[in-house]
C-alpha cells in the first residue's frame, strides 16, 4: 500500500508535482521564471493550481500559497499584492504577450466564491467593460479559473488616493476643484452608460502625473449597479443586513439598503462627501464614532443627521486646522473665508438627505464648480433675494444699468415733487407708486423663484404680470408709459422681441389716447417722443418676424420726415436702413438696393452732416443685397471696399457669401471664429448673433457631410429659438428647413419629409407663395422625393421651384440654375429622355443669352 504525504494520496501528489511541467506554450522568459521560482505555475488554460487543490478537497490555506508572487494566472505573472477588499485580492501582475505591460489583476478571494459573490464579481467585470473614459481605469482582459473563480485584468494606475495626492502636493483650493471636476466628468460618463459606482471614496480615485498634469482615475466598480438592466443573468443582490459600500461616503438611501431604489444621485452624494473632505481635510461625520456605533446607528446617522458646514467643521479642528490650511497653500482665515463665501454651499447641496434637493447629476455638480470658479451664480445658492440680486448685477449689467437709470429719474422726480408737495401731491404719489412697483413687485419677485437664480427675464415677466393686472390706475398712466417703454427696450436688447411687443404697443396706445409719452433717451438725438415709440415698436415687430407691421411704422416715420416733420437726422437714417432690411427679407431686392444707393449719395443729408458710419452700414447691406441676387463677385468687391476703408467686416454675412461661392473652408473659419468671439465680447445668454452663427455653421457642415456636429449645433439652436421666438418666425422656419435637409442627407426620410413640409407651409403662410424661401423648400423637398424614386412628386415641386426662381431671381441666378439642372437629372433618372432634352435645350438657350 502506498503511503500518503501531507495527507495526500500518491495520485494527488503526482498531480501536484506535474503542475506546469507542460511548458510548450511558454516563451523562454516564462520558463526561466518557473525555474527560478520553483513553482511551475504556468496555466495555459487560465486555471490556477490553487483551484485544482481546492477541487480535490485540500485546505484553503494551501491554495493561497500557490497564488503568491512569482505565480501565474493565465498569461499574467503575479508580482505582488496591491490590495485586498471584502471579496477580492488585487495583484500587480505582468503581461508578456501580445503587449508587455504591468497590469492590476483582481480575483475573488479563496473562501469567497459563493454564487452570490461570483455573480457580483461578474457584474463588475461587465460593468468596467462598458466604460471608456480617460479618468476611469480601462479593462484589458477577463478570465475564470478552473474552479469557476472569475478574475479580470485592468489598467495598473501608478497613483495615490486623491486626498493624499492633494495634501502631499499642497494643492490650492482651485487646483483641488480642477482635479475634482475631472472626477465628476468621469462619474457622469459612467452614469450615461447606465452604471452607478456606489463606492466613491479617495482610495478608489487614484491620481498620477501624466504629461506633468495630475490625472485622477476611478477604480473598483466592484459594487456598481446597473440602472437600466441587469448586467448578468445571475442575481447580485446585496445580502440582507450587509452594507454595500463605505459608510462615511454612503448616501442615506444606500445606508437604508434600498438597493432597488438607488440612482445616480447616490453617487452625487458621495461626490459631495469627497469634495467636503478635499476642502476641509476631514469628513462630515466623525469617522471613529461612526464606525464604533454599530450598523443601526451608522444608518441612522447617515439618514437623519445633517452635517456641519465645512467652515464650522474646519474651525472645530483647533490646532489641526493650521495643518489643513498649510496643505492647501493658504492660511486658516483665508480658507475659512473662501468656504463661507459660497464654496461650502456646493458639497452641502450634493449631500442633501432628499435626493430631489441634490444636484440632478454629476454633470450639474461639475457645472456649479465651474460657476464658482468663473464667478457666476451658483445653482446651490441660498434662495435669498439679496444673493440673487447681487448675482443679477454680474450677469445682466445692461439690465441693472437701465434699472438704475430708471431709479435715478424717479428719485430726482421725488425730490422735485417733494419741494412742491403741497401743490403737487398727486405727482408725488405717482412717483412713489413707481418706486414701490420696481422694488416690491419687480425686484421682490426674485424671492418667489426657487431652485435657480432669478434672471432678467424673470423680473421682466413679473413686472408684466403686475402691469397687466392693473398695477397703475388711470392717474398713473405716465408711470406705466415710462416703465413699459423701458421694459420693452430691455427685453428687445435681451433677444426676446415677442415679449417686448405688448409693452411697446401699450405705450403707443397710451400716447395715442392720452398724449402721454416716455422722456427722451438721449441716444436718439432730438427726435420727437412719438417717433421714438414708433421706432422701437417697429424694431420689436421686425425682430419678432412681423415684417408688414414693422414696414408700416417705418414707412410712416419716413413719410412724416418727407412732410418736413422734424424727426432728427440721428433717427431718420436708421429708419431708412431698417426699411431696406425689411425689403431684403421680403425679397424686394431692387427696392432695398435703391435705398442703399440713395443713402450713399452725398446729397442724401440735404446739407446736414451724415456720419461715416451710415455710409459703411449701407455698403455692408448693399453687399448682402448683391449676394441675395446671386451677384457674388459684386458682393465681394463691396466688402473689399469696406475693408480698404479700415472698417470692420461682418463675419456672418461674409461667411454666407463664401458658402454660396463654394469656398467652404473660408466660411467655416469665419463662423468658428465668430462663435468663439461672441461669448467673450457680447455678454448675455445666447445672443441672437451667436445662435445665427451656430445655425449657419450647422448648415455649412451639412453641405460638407459632417452630420454629427451639424446635428449637435442644430439641437442647441433649436432650444434657444423655441424660447425666444414664435413657431412661425422666419428664422425658426429656416432652421426647420435646414434640419430637414440634414435628415434627408442622413437618409432619415420620414423625418425629413415632415420637417421640409412644415418649413414650406410655414414660409408660404408667413412670407407669401412667391418668396425665394418657399422655392428653396420646394427644391429640397423635390430632392427628397427624387432620392426615394417618387418621381411624380419630385417633378411637381422641382418645376415649381424652377419657374418660381426664374420669375423671382432670374434665369441666371445660381439657385435657378441649381433647380434647373436637378430637374434635368430627375427626368434622366425617371427615364424620361424627351423631357430631359426639352429642359436641357431651354437651359442652353439661357446660357447662350448670358454669354
Amino acid at each position: 500500500m502506498e503511503e500518503s504525504v501531507f495527507d495526500l494520496s500518491p495520485e494527488q501528489l503526482d498531480r501536484l508535482l506535474s503542475i506546469g511541467t507542460d511548458g510548450a506554450d511558454l516563451d523562454e522568459d516564462e520558463k526561466q521564471d518557473e525555474q527560478t521560482n520553483g513553482q511551475g505555475a504556468g496555466y495555459p488554460e487560465g486555471g490556477s493550481s490553487s483551484a485544482k487543490f481546492r477541487s480535490e478537497g485540500t485546505d484553503a490555506s494551501l491554495a493561497e500559497v500557490v497564488e503568491q508572487t512569482g505565480g501565474w494566472m493565465g498569461q499574467y505573472k503575479l508580482l505582488s499584492v496591491l490590495g485586498e477588499g471584502g471579496m477580492g485580492i488585487v495583484y500587480l501582475a505582468e503581461q508578456k504577450r501580445p503587449i508587455k505591460r504591468r497590469v492590476a489583476l483582481k480575483v475573488i478571494k479563496p473562501g469567497m466564491d459563493s454564487k452570490r459573490v461570483i455573480a457580483r464579481f461578474e457584474a463588475e467585470r461587465q460593468t468596467l467593460a462598458l466604460l471608456d473614459h480617460p479618468n476611469i481605469a480601462h479593462v484589458y482582459d477577463a478570465g475564470t479559473t478552473q474552479s469557476g473563480r472569475p478574475y479580470f485584468v485592468m489598467e495598473y494606475v501608478q497613483g495615490i488616493p486623491i486626498s493624499d495626492y492633494c495634501d502631499h502636493h499642497k494643492l490650492t483650493i482651485k487646483d483641488r476643484l480642477d482635479l475634482f471636476l475631472q472626477v465628476c466628468h468621469a462619474v457622469q460618463h459612467a452614469h450615461q452608460k447606465g452604471i452607478i459606482h456606489r463606492d466613491i471614496k479617495p482610495s478608489n480615485i487614484l491620481v498620477s502625473a501624466e504629461n506633468d498634469r495630475p490625472t485622477p482615475k476611478i477604480i473598483d466598480f466592484g459594487v456598481a449597479k446597473a440602472m437600466t438592466q441587469p448586467l448578468t443573468e445571475r442575481t447580485h443582490r446585496t445580502k440582507e443586513g450587509q452594507l454595500l459600500g463605505t459608510p462615511e461616503y454612503m448616501s442615506p438611501e444606500q445606508a437604508d439598503m434600498a438597493t432597488e431604489d438607488i440612482d445616480t444621485r447616490s453617487d452625487v452624494y458621495s461626490l459631495g462627501v469627497l469634495l467636503y473632505a478635499l476642502l476641509t481635510g476631514v469628513l462630515p461625520f466623525d469617522i471613529h464614532s461612526l464606525r464604533d456605533s454599530g450598523i443601526e446607528n451608522i444608518r441612522k446617522t447617515i439618514r437623519e443627521t445633517d452635517p456641519k458646514t465645512p467652515s464650522t467643521r474646519l474651525t472645530s479642528l483647533g490646532e489641526d486646522a493650521k495643518k489643513v490650511a498649510e496643505q492647501r497653500s493658504t492660511e486658516i482665515s483665508s480658507l475659512t473665508k473662501h468656504l463661507k463665501k459660497e464654496l461650502e454651499w456646493i458639497p452641502l447641496k450634493a449631500m442633501r438627505k432628499e435626493r430631489s434637493e441634490r444636484y440632478r447629476s454629476a454633470s450639474e455638480l461639475a457645472d456649479d464648480i465651474e460657476n464658482y470658479l468663473s464667478g457666476s451664480p451658483l445653482i446651490a445658492g441660498p434662495p435669498t433675494t439679496i444673493y440673487r440680486l447681487k448675482k443679477l448685477v454680474r450677469r445682466h449689467k445692461s439690465l441693472v444699468a437701465s434699472l438704475i437709470a430708471v431709479f435715478a429719474v424717479l428719485t430726482a422726480g421725488i425730490i422735485i415733487s417733494s419741494v412742491f408737495a403741497l401743490r403737487e401731491r398727486r405727482q408725488a404719489q405717482r412717483l412713489v407708486a413707481i418706486v414701490d412697483f420696481l422694488t416690491v413687485d419687480v425686484l421682490g419677485s426674485a424671492r418667489q423663484i426657487t431652485g435657480r437664480d432669478a434672471t432678467a427675464i424673470d423680473l421682466i415677466d413679473a413686472a408684466t404680470v403686475k402691469l397687466d393686472a392693473g398695477a397703475f390706475e388711470d392717474q398713473h398712466l405716465t408711470a406705466e408709459s415710462l416703465i413699459r417703454f423701458r421694459l420693452g427696450n430691455l427685453i428687445g436688447d435681451l433677444g426676446y422681441p415677442n415679449k417686448a411687443v405688448p409693452h411697446l404697443e401699450r405705450v403707443a396706445e397710451i400716447y395715442s389716447e392720452h398724449g402721454l409719452t416716455p422722456p427722451k433717451t438721449g441716444r436718439l438725438g432730438d427726435g420727437g417722443h412719438r417717433h421714438l415709440v414708433m421706432n422701437y415698436l417697429a424694431l420689436a415687430y421686425l425682430h419678432s418676424g412681423e415684417l408688414e407691421k414693422a414696414k408700416t411704422l417705418f414707412q410712416q416715420i419716413i413719410q412724416e420726415k418727407e412732410k418736413q416733420i422734424h424727426i432728427g437726422m440721428d433717427l431718420y437714417p436708421w429708419v431708412k436702413l431698417r426699411l431696406a432690411e425689411i425689403y431684403q427679407m421680403q425679397a424686394r431686392y431692387e427696392d432695398a438696393e435703391h435705398i442703399y444707393l440713395e443713402m450713399m449719395d452725398p446729397q442724401f443729408g440735404k446739407g446736414e452732416d451724415l456720419p461715416p458710419k451710415y455710409m459703411v452700414a449701407c455698403m455692408r447691406e448693399l453687399a448682402e443685397t448683391y449676394r441675395h441676387q446671386g451677384q457674388y463677385e459684386e458682393a465681394e468687391q463691396m466688402y473689399i471696399k469696406v475693408q480698404e476703408m479700415g472698417e470692420w467686416l461682418p463675419s456672418i454675412p461674409l461667411a454666407r457669401l463664401y458658402s454660396d461661392m463654394g469656398r467652404y473652408p473660408q466660411a467655416e473659419e469665419l463662423l468658428r471664429t465668430e462663435i468663439d468671439w461672441i461669448p467673450h465680447n457680447r455678454p448675455g445668454k445666447d445672443p441672437v448673433s451667436l445662435i445665427t452663427a451656430k445655425n449657419d455653421l450647422a448648415m455649412l457642415l451639412t453641405k460638407q457631410g459632417d452630420f454629427d456636429e451639424a446635428g449637435r449645433l442644430f439641437a442647441e439652436v433649436w432650444e434657444v429659438e423655441k424660447e425666444k421666438w414664435s413657431d412661425d418666425h422666419p428664422d425658426i422656419l429656416t432652421t426647420i428647413n435646414a434640419i430637414g435637409v440634414l435628415r434627408r442627407e442622413q437618409q432619415r426620410y420620414g423625418e425629413a419629409e415632415s420637417l421640409l413640409r412644415q418649413a414650406l407651409e410655414g414660409r408660404q403662410h408667413k412670407l407669401g407663395n412667391n418668396h425665394p424661401a418657399c422655392f428653396e423648400s420646394m427644391h429640397e423637398l423635390a430632392l427628397l422625393y427624387k432620392n426615394q424614386a417618387r418621381y411624380e412628386e419630385a417633378e411637381k415641386y422641382l418645376r415649381e421651384a424652377v419657374e418660381g426662381r426664374r420669375l423671382k431671381l432670374g434665369d441666371k441666378h445660381p439657385h435657378t440654375l441649381e433647380s434647373w439642372n436637378n430637374l434635368i437629372d430627375l427626368y434622366e433618372a425617371w427615364n424620361e429622355p424627351e423631357k430631359a432634352s426639352e429642359w436641357r435645350a431651354k437651359l442652353s438657350e439661357t446660357e447662350a443669352e448670358r454669354e
